[in-house]
C-alpha cells in the first residue's frame, strides 16, 4: 500500500512538474509549498493599491478609505480572514480586470483591465494578499505575462465630427439622456466616485469632481472624449478606462451634458468681460509675466512650463467651457478642481501650515504650499487637520486686472486647445 502511494505521489509530481504553470500561484491557484510570494512583487503592488484602491478599500485593506461612507454598499474588507479564504488568485485578479459585476457583485467596482497591465493586476493580487497575511497563497507572474499598458490613444478628429453630428441630432433627446442617466448610476461605476445632486441633496463619491454642474464646466466633445479613455488625455488620473463603446460614451455624455443647465445663464456683471473681444497674445504674455499684476504661471503649467502648485493647464480650451475659465479666474472657490483642495493642519507645537493635499499615507501628508514648495508633515506631528472650502487661487482678480486684460487672459485659456478638437497643431 505504502507503495502504491509512493508511485501515484511520483506519477502526480512528474505531471505536475511538466507543466509549470500549473505551479504559478498567478497561473492555476495550486500551491508550491517551496515557493512564497515575492517581496518585489509585493511592493510593485503597493504604490498602484494606494493610487487606484486605498480611497475605498482603506490603506490597510479594512474597507474604511476615505469614500467608503459615500458607497451604498460597503467596500470588501480585503485584509479580512473571510475574504482570503473564499477568494483563489485567479478570483481576485478577474474582478481587478473585469470589475465587480464580472463577479456579480457591486457594478461599484470598476473596470482595471483596460488600464493597468497584467503584471501590475497581478502585483495587487499580491499586494491584497500580503494584507491579510495569507501566505497559503503564493502569487507569481505567470509564464508570457503581459508587462504593458493598454494602448492609450485619444479619439480621432473624424471620431469626433460623428459625435457632434449624433449630439446635434440625439443629444437632447429624453431617451438619450436617460439611457446615460441608467448607466452613470447603475451599470458603470461612475457614481462610486463622482457625485451628483438629488433632490438638494449631494450623492455618489469623493474621489473625483462634483459632475452636478458636468454641463456647464465641460463641453460635450470633452466629456466624450474623456469618457473614451482618460488616460489618453491625462495618464496618472486615477479614473480607469471604464471600457465603454462610443454609442454608451456617447449617451453618458448627453446625460451630463445636461447637468447645471438651469445656471448657464452668466451674471450680469460678468456679461462685459465674456463679450469683450480678447487678444490671446497678450493674454499669454500676461500669464507668464512674473512681474505683472497676476503671474498665473508661478502656479500653473502649459505643455511643461510654469508651477505645479495648481492644475495643468495645458489644453484647457479642450477641457473647459469659457464661461466655468472665467468663472475660476473671478471666483475661484466656486468650483475646485478635484486634486486641489486645501487642508489646514495643526501641528502638536501650533504651527499652522497650509496647503494642496497630493498625498497621504499611514507615515504622513503630502501637500504643496502657495509657493509651490513639496512639504511632507509625519502624522505623529499632526495634532489635526481639515479640507477648507478656499481655493489657493487669489480672490481679486476683478479688482487688480482691467476688462481688457481679463478678456486677454481668458482669449489665451481658450485658445489652448488639443488639435484634433481645433483642426490646429498642439500649442508649442
Amino acid at each position: 500500500m505504502i507503495l502504491r502511494i509512493f508511485t501515484l505521489g511520483t506519477v502526480l509530481l512528474l505531471i505536475l512538474g511538466s507543466n509549470p504553470a500549473v505551479w504559478a500561484g498567478g497561473g492555476d491557484d495550486s500551491v508550491d509549498l517551496n515557493r512564497k510570494t515575492s517581496p518585489d512583487l509585493i511592493q510593485k503592488g503597493k504604490p498602484l493599491f494606494a493610487h487606484y484602491c486605498a480611497h475605498c478599500h482603506g490603506l490597510a485593506g479594512d474597507g474604511d478609505g476615505f469614500n467608503a461612507e459615500f458607497l451604498d454598499k460597503e467596500p470588501a474588507e480585503l485584509s479580512g480572514s473571510k475574504f482570503q479564504a473564499k477568494k483563489t488568485n485567479h478570483q481576485i485578479y478577474k474582478v481587478i480586470s473585469q470589475g465587480g459585476a464580472s463577479a456579480r457583485k457591486s457594478h461599484l467596482m470598476p473596470v482595471f483591465g483596460k488600464t493597468l497591465s497584467e503584471a501590475e493586476i497581478w502585483a495587487l493580487v499580491a499586494y491584497v494578499r500580503d494584507l491579510g497575511t495569507d501566505g497559503s497563497n503564493p502569487v507569481f507572474l505567470p509564464d508570457g505575462v503581459n508587462r504593458d499598458r493598454p494602448l492609450d490613444s485619444s479619439v480621432s478628429k473624424e471620431d469626433l465630427q460623428s459625435f457632434n453630428k449624433w449630439f446635434e441630432d440625439e443629444g437632447g433627446n429624453e431617451s438619450s439622456i436617460r439611457a446615460g442617466e441608467k448607466l452613470f448610476r447603475k451599470k458603470k461605476s461612475c457614481i462610486a466616485c463622482h457625485q451628483l445632486e438629488d433632490e438638494d441633496e449631494k450623492t455618489g463619491g469623493r474621489i473625483g469632481p462634483d459632475l452636478s454642474q458636468a454641463g456647464v464646466r465641460y463641453g460635450p466633445q470633452w466629456l466624450y472624449a474623456w469618457i473614451m479613455n482618460p488616460h489618453a488625455y491625462k495618464p496618472k488620473t486615477k479614473m480607469p478606462n471604464m471600457a465603454v463603446v462610443s454609442e454608451e460614451a456617447r449617451v453618458l455624455s448627453a446625460f451630463l451634458s445636461g447637468l447645471g443647465s438651469e445656471n448657464k445663464e452668466t451674471p450680469e456683471d460678468w456679461k462685459p468681460l465674456i463679450e469683450t473681444a480678447g487678444n490671446s497674445e497678450t493674454g499669454k504674455k500676461l500669464f507668464f509675466d512674473s512681474e505683472g499684476k497676476v503671474y498665473c504661471s508661478k502656479c500653473h503649467r502649459i505643455t511643461g512650463d510654469g508651477g505645479t502648485v495648481g492644475p495643468d493647464l495645458s489644453f484647457v480650451g479642450t477641457r473647459r467651457t469659457p464661461s466655468f475659465l472665467l468663472e475660476s479666474i473671478l471666483d475661484p472657490k466656486a468650483a475646485i478642481t478635484s486634486g486641489y483642495s486645501t487642508v489646514l493642519i495643526l501641528t502638536k507645537e501650533r504651527k499652522f501650515i497650509t496647503g494642496v493635499l497630493k498625498f497621504e499615507d499611514d507615515s504622513g501628508v503630502n501637500i504643496v504650499d502657495k509657493e509651490g514648495n513639496d512639504l511632507v508633515i509625519p502624522k505623529n506631528e499632526i495634532k489635526k487637520y481639515k479640507t477648507q472650502k478656499i481655493s489657493m487661487m487669489p480672490e481679486n482678480f476683478k479688482d487688480l486686472l482691467e476688462v481688457q486684460e481679463i478678456a486677454d487672459i481668458l482669449a489665451y485659456l481658450t485658445s489652448l486647445k488639443l488639435p484634433e478638437f481645433s483642426g490646429g497643431s498642439a500649442p508649442e
